[in-house]
C-alpha cells in the first residue's frame, strides 16, 4: 500500500510538474500577447507621424524645433514639441497623435534668444544688401542664426550669429560677383531717366533678383526703374507719380528771375531732407552765382 502511494505520489508529482510547466508557458504567451496588444493599442492611437506633428506645430509658431517626444496624457497620446521661436521665446506645442490637431500651446520662457529680425539687423551691419534667407540651427551645442545676404557689392555673404548673445561668430563671402553692384544699378536706371535716386532696394521677383530704383526725375515725375541683377539691364520703367516736383526747366526759370545771366549747370540734389535744384548762373560780368530752388514748392531757398 505504501509502495502504491509512493508511485501515485510520483505520478502526481509528474503531473504537477507538467501542469506547472504548461502554466509558465501559457503565462509567457499571455505576457507576449499583452505586450503585442499594448503596441497595437499605441499604434492605433498614434496615426500622425513625428514629422507631420512638427510641421503642424511650426504653423502655430515659426522657429526651429529643439525637441519632440510622444507620451500618453490620460487616454490620448500627444506629441510635446519644443520650439525656439523666431520671436526669441521658447514655445511648447502639444499635438494630438490621433487627430493631428494642436491641443495646447504656451510660451515656456520669454526671450531666451534674440529675434530673427534682430539677427537680420546684426548681419546687415556687417554686409549692406538684402537678406535672401535665414535659419536657426544647432552647431556645436549652440543655436546660431545663419543669415545669407545678397550684398550691394554684388557678392553673396553668410553671417552666423549666436542666438543667445547676438554676437557674430562667423562671417564669410560665399560667392563673389553674382550680380551688379547697387551703384551700377543706379547708373543703369539714371540712363533711362535723368534725375536723382531717392531710394533703391534689392528684391526677388518671379525667381529673379532685381534692383528697384526710385528716381525723382528732372521732368518733375517720380519714376521706378527695375534693373536685372545678373544682366544689368533695365527690365521695367514706370512713372509712379506725375508732377511730384517742378521740372528742371521750371527751376532754371525761377533761378533766372533771381539772377540774370546764363545757366551753366543744374543738378537735382537732396539737402537737409529736401530735394533742391542747384542752378549755376554766369552773369554778364562772367561772375558765377549759385541759386537753390526747392524742387517741391518751386521757391528759392534762402
Amino acid at each position: 500500500m505504501n509502495h502504491v502511494t509512493k508511485v501515485l505520489s510520483g505520478a502526481a508529482l509528474g503531473t504537477i510538474i507538467s501542469l506547472s510547466s504548461l502554466t509558465s508557458a501559457h503565462a509567457a504567451v499571455v505576457q507576449q500577447s499583452d505586450t503585442h496588444s499594448k503596441i497595437e493599442v499605441k499604434a492605433e492611437q498614434v496615426s500622425v507621424s513625428k514629422a507631420t506633428a512638427q510641421k503642424t506645430a511650426l504653423k502655430k509658431c515659426k522657429g526651429t524645433v529643439t525637441s519632440t517626444k510622444l507620451q500618453k496624457e490620460g487616454t490620448v497620446y500627444v506629441y510635446t514639441i519644443t520650439i525656439l521661436g523666431d520671436d526669441g521665446n521658447a514655445h511648447t506645442v502639444k499635438v494630438s497623435g490621433e487627430s493631428g490637431k494642436v491641443v495646447k500651446q504656451q510660451i515656456q520662457k520669454k526671450q531666451v534668444a534674440i529675434t530673427k529680425t534682430k539677427a537680420h539687423s546684426i548681419a546687415l551691419k556687417k554686409y549692406k544688401g538684402t537678406v535672401t534667407s535665414s535659419k536657426l540651427k544647432k552647431e556645436n551645442g549652440v543655436y546660431v542664426y545663419i543669415v545669407s545676404i545678397h550684398g550691394q557689392d554684388g557678392n553673396v555673404h553668410t553671417v552666423k550669429i549666436n542666438s543667445e548673445s547676438g554676437k557674430v561668430v562667423k562671417q564669410e563671402t560665399q560667392k563673389k560677383q553674382v550680380s551688379i553692384t547697387k551703384e551700377k544699378a543706379h547708373s543703369v536706371a539714371l540712363k533711362k531717366c535723368k534725375g536723382i535716386v531717392t531710394s533703391s532696394k534689392l528684391k526677388k521677383e518671379n525667381g529673379v533678383y532685381v534692383y528697384i530704383v526710385n528716381i525723382l526725375g528732372q521732368d518733375g515725375n517720380a519714376h521706378t526703374v527695375k534693373v536685372n541683377c545678373k544682366s544689368g539691364k533695365a527690365v521695367n520703367h514706370v512713372i509712379q507719380k506725375k508732377q511730384a516736383a517742378i521740372t528742371k526747366e521750371k527751376a532754371q526759370s525761377v533761378a533766372l528771375k533771381t539772377c540774370k545771366g546764363t545757366v551753366t549747370s543744374s543738378e537735382l540734389k537732396k539737402e537737409s531732407g529736401r530735394y533742391i535744384y542747384i542752378i549755376k548762373i554766369e552773369d554778364h560780368k562772367q561772375k558765377e552765382h549759385t541759386v537753390k530752388v526747392n524742387a517741391t514748392s518751386g521757391t528759392v531757398c534762402s
